[in-house]
Protein backbone atom coordinates (compact mmCIF):
# COMPACT_ATOMS: atom_id res chain seq x y z
CA UNK A 1 0.00 0.00 0.00
CA UNK A 2 3.11 2.41 0.71
CA UNK A 3 4.31 3.82 -2.51
CA UNK A 4 7.16 6.65 -2.13
CA UNK A 5 7.68 8.98 -5.31
CA UNK A 6 11.67 9.07 -4.29
CA UNK A 7 13.61 5.90 -3.77
CA UNK A 8 14.53 3.92 -0.50
CA UNK A 9 18.09 4.04 -0.64
CA UNK A 10 21.23 4.84 0.65
CA UNK A 11 21.76 8.82 0.19
CA UNK A 12 22.29 10.44 -3.91
CA UNK A 13 24.14 8.23 -6.55
CA UNK A 14 27.18 11.49 -6.93
CA UNK A 15 27.47 10.54 -2.93
CA UNK A 16 28.26 6.86 -3.76
CA UNK A 17 31.43 6.67 -5.39
CA UNK A 18 32.69 9.34 -2.93
CA UNK A 19 31.81 7.16 0.09
CA UNK A 20 34.40 4.51 -0.99
CA UNK A 21 37.21 7.36 -1.70
CA UNK A 22 36.55 7.57 -5.20
CA UNK A 23 37.40 11.35 -6.76
CA UNK A 24 33.84 13.25 -7.51
CA UNK A 25 32.24 13.71 -10.68
CA UNK A 26 32.99 16.84 -12.35
CA UNK A 27 30.32 19.69 -11.16
CA UNK A 28 28.85 17.67 -9.08
CA UNK A 29 30.37 19.28 -5.47
CA UNK A 30 29.78 17.48 -1.90
CA UNK A 31 30.50 19.30 1.62
CA UNK A 32 30.68 16.92 4.73
CA UNK A 33 29.43 19.48 7.42
CA UNK A 34 29.76 17.99 11.65
CA UNK A 35 29.99 19.69 14.99
CA UNK A 36 33.95 20.69 16.06
CA UNK A 37 35.53 17.80 17.87
CA UNK A 38 33.11 15.32 17.22
CA UNK A 39 34.05 11.79 15.50
CA UNK A 40 32.21 13.01 12.46
CA UNK A 41 34.36 15.65 11.95
CA UNK A 42 37.25 13.38 12.05
CA UNK A 43 35.62 11.52 9.25
CA UNK A 44 34.77 14.40 7.37
CA UNK A 45 38.27 15.59 7.44
CA UNK A 46 39.27 12.53 6.11
CA UNK A 47 36.74 12.65 3.21
CA UNK A 48 37.83 16.22 1.83
CA UNK A 49 40.21 16.77 -0.88
CA UNK A 50 39.86 20.38 -1.27
CA UNK A 51 38.72 20.19 -5.02
CA UNK A 52 35.42 18.61 -5.18
CA UNK A 53 34.38 17.32 -1.35
CA UNK A 54 35.14 19.67 1.49
CA UNK A 55 34.69 19.50 5.19
CA UNK A 56 33.13 22.02 7.68
CA UNK A 57 32.34 22.58 10.82
CA UNK A 58 29.76 25.53 10.58
CA UNK A 59 26.28 24.68 8.54
CA UNK A 60 26.23 28.61 7.99
CA UNK A 61 30.28 28.16 6.34
CA UNK A 62 28.83 24.86 3.91
CA UNK A 63 25.99 26.99 2.87
CA UNK A 64 28.16 29.59 1.74
CA UNK A 65 30.95 27.38 0.37
CA UNK A 66 27.71 25.92 -1.54
CA UNK A 67 26.53 28.96 -2.83
CA UNK A 68 30.04 30.04 -4.05
CA UNK A 69 30.33 27.01 -5.74
CA UNK A 70 26.68 26.96 -7.70
CA UNK A 71 27.48 30.90 -8.48
CA UNK A 72 29.38 29.94 -12.28
CA UNK A 73 26.66 29.05 -14.87
CA UNK A 74 26.10 25.43 -15.77
CA UNK A 75 24.61 22.21 -15.03
CA UNK A 76 26.35 22.03 -11.12
CA UNK A 77 25.37 20.39 -7.90
CA UNK A 78 26.08 21.10 -4.28
CA UNK A 79 25.35 18.63 -1.81
CA UNK A 80 25.42 19.31 2.35
CA UNK A 81 25.98 16.20 4.07
CA UNK A 82 24.84 17.36 7.80
CA UNK A 83 26.30 14.81 10.60
CA UNK A 84 23.86 14.58 13.31
CA UNK A 85 24.58 16.98 16.48
CA UNK A 86 23.35 20.90 17.24
CA UNK A 87 24.15 23.46 15.30
CA UNK A 88 23.65 27.13 16.27
CA UNK A 89 23.77 29.16 13.27
CA UNK A 90 26.51 32.14 12.62
CA UNK A 91 27.65 33.48 16.17
CA UNK A 92 25.03 31.99 17.72
CA UNK A 93 22.24 33.25 15.91
CA UNK A 94 19.87 30.76 15.58
CA UNK A 95 19.40 31.70 12.18
CA UNK A 96 20.79 30.43 8.85
CA UNK A 97 20.55 32.16 5.11
CA UNK A 98 21.31 30.20 2.24
CA UNK A 99 23.48 33.02 0.29
CA UNK A 100 21.83 34.50 -3.11
CA UNK A 101 22.39 31.93 -5.94
CA UNK A 102 21.08 32.72 -9.34
CA UNK A 103 22.04 29.18 -11.42
CA UNK A 104 19.22 28.23 -13.26
CA UNK A 105 21.01 24.62 -13.96
CA UNK A 106 21.89 24.25 -10.08
CA UNK A 107 21.12 22.05 -7.58
CA UNK A 108 21.60 22.41 -3.81
CA UNK A 109 20.41 19.70 -1.39
CA UNK A 110 21.20 20.24 2.34
CA UNK A 111 20.20 16.80 3.74
CA UNK A 112 20.91 15.53 7.49
CA UNK A 113 20.57 12.70 10.03
CA UNK A 114 24.07 11.24 8.99
CA UNK A 115 25.92 8.78 11.50
CA UNK A 116 29.36 10.23 12.77
CA UNK A 117 31.00 8.40 9.88
CA UNK A 118 28.44 9.39 6.96
CA UNK A 119 28.13 5.82 6.00
CA UNK A 120 24.00 5.54 6.66
CA UNK A 121 21.52 8.34 7.45
CA UNK A 122 18.41 8.13 10.04
CA UNK A 123 17.35 11.68 10.57
CA UNK A 124 14.78 10.57 13.34
CA UNK A 125 17.75 9.16 15.57
CA UNK A 126 20.53 11.16 14.33
CA UNK A 127 18.84 14.50 14.61
CA UNK A 128 20.46 17.17 12.77
CA UNK A 129 19.14 19.83 15.13
CA UNK A 130 19.25 23.60 13.89
CA UNK A 131 18.99 25.53 17.30
CA UNK A 132 17.33 29.09 16.99
CA UNK A 133 16.95 31.40 19.98
CA UNK A 134 14.88 34.00 21.07
CA UNK A 135 16.95 36.55 18.78
CA UNK A 136 15.85 35.11 15.60
CA UNK A 137 13.52 37.71 13.21
CA UNK A 138 13.27 35.59 10.09
CA UNK A 139 12.86 31.79 9.35
CA UNK A 140 15.73 29.47 11.48
CA UNK A 141 16.53 28.67 7.36
CA UNK A 142 15.95 31.59 5.37
CA UNK A 143 16.74 31.57 1.52
CA UNK A 144 17.85 34.86 -0.23
CA UNK A 145 15.41 36.60 -2.46
CA UNK A 146 15.10 36.31 -5.99
CA UNK A 147 17.49 32.83 -5.80
CA UNK A 148 17.43 30.72 -8.73
CA UNK A 149 17.86 26.37 -8.82
CA UNK A 150 17.03 23.71 -11.11
CA UNK A 151 16.28 22.17 -7.83
CA UNK A 152 16.37 22.77 -4.45
CA UNK A 153 16.27 19.90 -1.24
CA UNK A 154 15.75 20.00 2.54
CA UNK A 155 15.74 16.53 4.30
CA UNK A 156 16.86 15.60 7.52
CA UNK A 157 16.58 18.54 9.77
CA UNK A 158 14.99 18.88 12.82
CA UNK A 159 13.43 22.55 13.17
CA UNK A 160 12.40 23.28 16.95
CA UNK A 161 11.03 26.54 18.00
CA UNK A 162 10.79 25.78 21.51
CA UNK A 163 13.84 28.74 22.54
CA UNK A 164 12.35 30.96 20.22
CA UNK A 165 9.00 31.38 22.21
CA UNK A 166 7.87 32.19 25.48
CA UNK A 167 5.77 29.65 27.95
CA UNK A 168 3.66 30.64 30.53
CA UNK A 169 5.85 29.75 33.89
CA UNK A 170 2.95 27.67 35.41
CA UNK A 171 1.12 26.01 32.78
CA UNK A 172 3.85 25.75 30.17
CA UNK A 173 1.61 27.18 27.64
CA UNK A 174 3.04 29.00 25.02
CA UNK A 175 2.83 32.93 24.61
CA UNK A 176 2.06 33.94 21.15
CA UNK A 177 2.59 37.61 21.74
CA UNK A 178 5.80 37.10 22.87
CA UNK A 179 6.90 34.43 20.56
CA UNK A 180 8.37 34.59 17.41
CA UNK A 181 5.58 35.15 14.98
CA UNK A 182 7.59 34.17 11.87
CA UNK A 183 7.36 31.14 10.22
CA UNK A 184 10.15 28.25 10.30
CA UNK A 185 11.68 28.19 7.14
CA UNK A 186 11.09 30.53 4.37
CA UNK A 187 11.84 30.30 0.55
CA UNK A 188 11.73 33.79 -0.55
CA UNK A 189 9.68 33.35 -3.75
CA UNK A 190 12.61 30.97 -4.92
CA UNK A 191 12.87 30.47 -8.82
CA UNK A 192 12.89 26.51 -9.37
CA UNK A 193 11.36 23.82 -11.07
CA UNK A 194 11.23 21.51 -8.39
CA UNK A 195 11.38 22.11 -4.41
CA UNK A 196 11.77 18.74 -2.29
CA UNK A 197 11.11 18.80 1.34
CA UNK A 198 11.57 15.27 3.38
CA UNK A 199 12.07 13.96 6.24
CA UNK A 200 12.20 17.07 8.63
CA UNK A 201 10.95 17.18 12.02
CA UNK A 202 9.08 20.79 12.30
CA UNK A 203 7.73 20.97 15.93
CA UNK A 204 6.64 24.15 18.37
CA UNK A 205 6.22 26.83 15.72
CA UNK A 206 4.74 29.90 16.75
CA UNK A 207 3.52 30.92 13.60
CA UNK A 208 3.75 28.09 10.91
CA UNK A 209 5.96 25.63 9.80
CA UNK A 210 6.42 26.93 6.05
CA UNK A 211 4.70 27.89 3.23
CA UNK A 212 6.14 26.40 -0.48
CA UNK A 213 5.72 29.93 -1.75
CA UNK A 214 8.14 29.76 -5.34
CA UNK A 215 8.00 30.76 -8.82
CA UNK A 216 7.39 27.74 -11.03
CA UNK A 217 9.96 28.16 -13.94
CA UNK A 218 8.06 25.96 -15.85
CA UNK A 219 4.69 24.34 -16.95
CA UNK A 220 6.02 20.75 -14.66
CA UNK A 221 7.01 22.57 -11.87
CA UNK A 222 6.83 20.28 -8.79
CA UNK A 223 6.39 20.56 -4.80
CA UNK A 224 7.19 17.39 -3.22
CA UNK A 225 6.20 17.25 0.91
CA UNK A 226 7.26 13.74 2.02
CA UNK A 227 7.75 11.93 5.17
CA UNK A 228 8.13 14.82 7.93
CA UNK A 229 6.73 15.56 11.16
CA UNK A 230 4.65 18.61 12.04
CA UNK A 231 3.94 18.89 15.77
CA UNK A 232 2.54 21.21 17.82
CA UNK A 233 2.99 23.71 15.49
CA UNK A 234 -0.11 26.98 14.99
CA UNK A 235 -0.60 26.55 11.59
CA UNK A 236 1.84 24.69 9.67
CA UNK A 237 1.64 24.89 6.03
CA UNK A 238 -0.50 26.62 3.16
CA UNK A 239 -0.34 24.82 0.52
CA UNK A 240 -0.64 27.21 -2.50
CA UNK A 241 3.16 27.11 -4.60
CA UNK A 242 3.36 29.30 -7.19
CA UNK A 243 1.03 32.21 -5.77
CA UNK A 244 0.90 35.13 -7.95
CA UNK A 245 1.89 33.32 -10.96
CA UNK A 246 -0.98 32.77 -13.11
CA UNK A 247 0.74 32.49 -16.35
CA UNK A 248 2.77 29.45 -15.11
CA UNK A 249 1.16 27.88 -12.46
CA UNK A 250 2.97 24.71 -10.62
CA UNK A 251 1.92 21.96 -12.15
CA UNK A 252 1.56 20.25 -8.84
CA UNK A 253 1.89 19.62 -4.69
CA UNK A 254 2.66 16.64 -3.37
CA UNK A 255 1.93 16.09 0.24
CA UNK A 256 2.39 12.57 1.06
CA UNK A 257 3.37 10.19 4.22
CA UNK A 258 3.90 13.66 6.22
CA UNK A 259 2.59 13.20 9.81
CA UNK A 260 0.41 15.96 11.35
CA UNK A 261 0.00 15.74 15.12
CA UNK A 262 -0.92 18.30 17.58
CA UNK A 263 -0.79 21.43 15.86
CA UNK A 264 -2.85 24.20 16.79
CA UNK A 265 -4.80 27.04 14.89
CA UNK A 266 -3.64 30.66 16.23
CA UNK A 267 -6.75 31.30 18.13
CA UNK A 268 -8.73 28.77 20.27
CA UNK A 269 -11.15 30.02 18.77
CA UNK A 270 -14.27 28.95 16.30
CA UNK A 271 -14.92 32.02 14.87
CA UNK A 272 -10.70 32.69 14.42
CA UNK A 273 -9.56 32.16 10.31
CA UNK A 274 -7.13 29.91 9.88
CA UNK A 275 -8.02 27.07 12.17
CA UNK A 276 -6.57 23.74 10.80
CA UNK A 277 -3.28 22.40 10.21
CA UNK A 278 -3.07 22.63 6.44
CA UNK A 279 -4.49 25.74 4.88
CA UNK A 280 -5.80 24.87 1.25
CA UNK A 281 -5.33 27.36 -1.55
CA UNK A 282 -7.08 27.68 -4.82
CA UNK A 283 -5.88 26.94 -8.10
CA UNK A 284 -3.48 29.64 -8.56
CA UNK A 285 -1.32 28.19 -6.47
CA UNK A 286 -1.29 24.69 -8.06
CA UNK A 287 -3.08 22.82 -10.84
CA UNK A 288 -3.13 19.28 -8.80
CA UNK A 289 -2.75 18.21 -5.04
CA UNK A 290 -2.05 15.58 -4.11
CA UNK A 291 -3.02 14.43 -0.57
CA UNK A 292 -2.30 11.49 0.41
CA UNK A 293 -0.85 8.35 2.53
CA UNK A 294 -0.86 11.04 5.71
CA UNK A 295 -1.71 10.94 9.37
CA UNK A 296 -3.73 13.61 10.56
CA UNK A 297 -4.75 13.22 14.31
CA UNK A 298 -5.54 15.05 17.38
CA UNK A 299 -5.15 18.49 15.28
CA UNK A 300 -8.05 20.71 17.17
CA UNK A 301 -8.85 23.04 14.18
CA UNK A 302 -9.21 20.58 11.74
CA UNK A 303 -7.17 18.82 9.23
CA UNK A 304 -7.09 20.64 6.49
CA UNK A 305 -9.03 24.23 5.96
CA UNK A 306 -11.34 24.88 3.00
CA UNK A 307 -12.49 27.84 2.34
CA UNK A 308 -12.50 28.52 -1.24
CA UNK A 309 -15.51 27.56 -3.22
CA UNK A 310 -14.98 24.21 -5.10
CA UNK A 311 -15.25 25.71 -8.53
CA UNK A 312 -11.96 27.72 -7.68
CA UNK A 313 -10.03 24.76 -6.35
CA UNK A 314 -7.05 22.68 -8.00
CA UNK A 315 -7.72 19.13 -8.87
CA UNK A 316 -7.34 17.03 -5.42
CA UNK A 317 -6.40 13.66 -5.13
CA UNK A 318 -7.15 12.97 -0.97
CA UNK A 319 -6.49 8.88 -1.21
CA UNK A 320 -5.19 6.30 1.83
CA UNK A 321 -5.16 9.56 4.31
CA UNK A 322 -5.55 8.34 8.05
CA UNK A 323 -7.48 10.31 9.86
CA UNK A 324 -8.40 10.72 13.87
CA UNK A 325 -10.23 13.46 16.20
CA UNK A 326 -9.83 16.51 14.49
CA UNK A 327 -12.42 18.89 15.07
CA UNK A 328 -11.94 19.00 19.41
CA UNK A 329 -12.39 22.87 18.63
CA UNK A 330 -15.77 22.61 17.47
CA UNK A 331 -16.49 20.28 20.07
CA UNK A 332 -17.23 17.46 17.51
CA UNK A 333 -15.77 13.59 18.82
CA UNK A 334 -16.22 11.87 15.95
CA UNK A 335 -13.17 9.64 14.64
CA UNK A 336 -13.51 11.22 11.11
CA UNK A 337 -14.33 14.90 12.07
CA UNK A 338 -12.12 17.89 10.95
CA UNK A 339 -10.92 16.34 6.94
CA UNK A 340 -11.91 19.55 6.14
CA UNK A 341 -13.19 22.71 8.18
CA UNK A 342 -14.00 25.59 6.50
CA UNK A 343 -16.99 28.23 4.72
CA UNK A 344 -16.22 27.11 1.24
CA UNK A 345 -17.08 30.31 0.19
CA UNK A 346 -20.64 31.85 0.91
CA UNK A 347 -21.24 30.28 4.20
CA UNK A 348 -20.99 32.55 7.30
CA UNK A 349 -19.73 30.02 10.06
CA UNK A 350 -17.37 26.99 9.78
CA UNK A 351 -18.62 23.49 7.71
CA UNK A 352 -17.11 20.51 9.43
CA UNK A 353 -16.32 17.44 6.95
CA UNK A 354 -16.20 14.17 7.86
CA UNK A 355 -14.68 11.33 5.46
CA UNK A 356 -18.28 10.46 3.53
CA UNK A 357 -19.34 13.37 3.44
CA UNK A 358 -16.02 14.52 1.43
CA UNK A 359 -16.67 11.65 -0.63
CA UNK A 360 -20.26 12.01 -1.40
CA UNK A 361 -20.63 16.07 -1.48
CA UNK A 362 -17.59 16.82 -3.13
CA UNK A 363 -15.68 16.62 -6.85
CA UNK A 364 -12.50 15.40 -5.64
CA UNK A 365 -10.97 11.77 -5.96
CA UNK A 366 -11.74 10.73 -2.51
CA UNK A 367 -10.87 6.91 -1.94
CA UNK A 368 -9.21 4.20 0.61
CA UNK A 369 -9.40 6.99 3.62
CA UNK A 370 -9.72 5.67 6.93
CA UNK A 371 -10.26 7.06 10.71
CA UNK A 372 -9.09 5.51 13.98
CA UNK A 373 -6.94 5.86 17.02
CA UNK A 374 -3.31 5.06 15.27
CA UNK A 375 -1.50 5.01 19.28
CA UNK A 376 0.27 7.11 18.71
CA UNK A 377 3.40 7.98 22.01
CA UNK A 378 2.71 11.88 22.83
CA UNK A 379 6.31 13.66 24.68
CA UNK A 380 5.82 16.70 26.50
CA UNK A 381 8.55 19.38 28.30
CA UNK A 382 9.55 17.78 30.73
CA UNK A 383 9.45 14.56 28.90
CA UNK A 384 6.75 12.42 29.92
CA UNK A 385 5.87 9.60 27.00
CA UNK A 386 1.95 8.74 27.10
CA UNK A 387 0.49 6.54 24.42
CA UNK A 388 -2.76 8.36 23.22
CA UNK A 389 -4.93 5.80 23.82
CA UNK A 390 -4.21 5.00 27.29
CA UNK A 391 -3.99 7.73 29.10
CA UNK A 392 -5.27 7.38 33.01
CA UNK A 393 -7.52 10.11 34.14
CA UNK A 394 -5.35 12.47 36.58
CA UNK A 395 -4.59 16.06 36.34
CA UNK A 396 -1.63 16.10 34.08
CA UNK A 397 -0.82 18.12 31.01
CA UNK A 398 -1.78 15.38 28.55
CA UNK A 399 -4.82 14.94 29.85
CA UNK A 400 -5.99 18.52 28.90
CA UNK A 401 -4.73 18.21 25.75
CA UNK A 402 -7.25 14.86 25.32
CA UNK A 403 -10.19 16.89 26.68
CA UNK A 404 -9.47 19.74 24.06
CA UNK A 405 -10.04 17.20 21.32
CA UNK A 406 -12.95 15.48 22.11
CA UNK A 407 -12.55 13.10 24.76
CA UNK A 408 -13.42 14.60 27.71
CA UNK A 409 -14.28 11.62 29.97
CA UNK A 410 -16.55 13.50 32.20
CA UNK A 411 -18.94 14.43 29.59
CA UNK A 412 -19.65 17.48 27.66
CA UNK A 413 -17.52 20.27 26.68
CA UNK A 414 -14.08 21.63 28.29
CA UNK A 415 -12.46 25.05 27.81
CA UNK A 416 -9.31 24.78 26.59
CA UNK A 417 -6.73 25.05 28.99
CA UNK A 418 -3.12 24.62 28.63
CA UNK A 419 -3.30 25.84 25.18
CA UNK A 420 -0.46 24.78 23.29
CA UNK A 421 2.51 23.64 25.62
CA UNK A 422 5.90 22.74 24.68
CA UNK A 423 6.82 19.41 23.10
CA UNK A 424 10.01 17.55 22.50
CA UNK A 425 10.73 14.91 19.85
CA UNK A 426 11.95 12.13 21.78
CA UNK A 427 14.44 9.69 19.42
CA UNK A 428 13.35 6.88 22.44
CA UNK A 429 9.60 7.26 22.06
CA UNK A 430 9.16 8.30 18.13
CA UNK A 431 5.85 9.73 17.43
CA UNK A 432 4.83 6.74 15.47
CA UNK A 433 1.47 4.73 15.48
CA UNK A 434 1.29 1.79 18.22
CA UNK A 435 -1.47 0.35 16.31
CA UNK A 436 -0.49 -1.93 13.44
CA UNK A 437 -2.84 -1.50 10.95
CA UNK A 438 -1.84 2.11 11.14
CA UNK A 439 2.01 1.93 10.46
CA UNK A 440 1.83 1.98 6.87
CA UNK A 441 0.36 5.73 6.98
CA UNK A 442 2.28 8.81 7.76
CA UNK A 443 6.14 8.64 8.18
CA UNK A 444 8.37 5.72 7.12
CA UNK A 445 11.37 5.98 8.60
CA UNK A 446 12.90 3.34 6.77
CA UNK A 447 11.80 5.03 3.65
CA UNK A 448 14.10 8.41 3.34
CA UNK A 449 14.49 11.00 0.26
CA UNK A 450 17.29 9.67 -2.63
CA UNK A 451 18.06 11.50 -5.38
CA UNK A 452 17.85 8.09 -7.12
Amino acid sequence: MFAMVLKAAPFFAVALNLLGGAPAMADNYLIYVAPRDTAAATAAGGKANGAAVFAEYSLQKALDKAGALLSAPGTHSASLLVAGGDYAGKAGSGIWTVPPIKNAQGTLRIVGGYANDFASRQPFKNLSRLTTNMGRNQGILQLSKDSQLKEFVVSGLLFDAALSNKYDARTNSILKGSSRTVPLMNFGILRTDHLVIADNIFINGAHGAFDPYIAPVSADTVVDITNNFFINTIKTIQIGAGIGFKNNTVKEVNLRHNTFLLNRPYNPDTTSSNVSAVTLYHKDGARQLNIEDNIFAYNPGGAMQHDWKEDRMPGISLKRNLFFMNAGLFADGKADAGVFVGKFGPNAKYLIVGLNTAADDFGYTVADNVAFDPKIPIALLPLKSVDSASVERQNTVINDVRRIFGQNQDGGTVAIKNYAPAMAFDINTLPLPLEEKAKLYGVQTNALWSAE
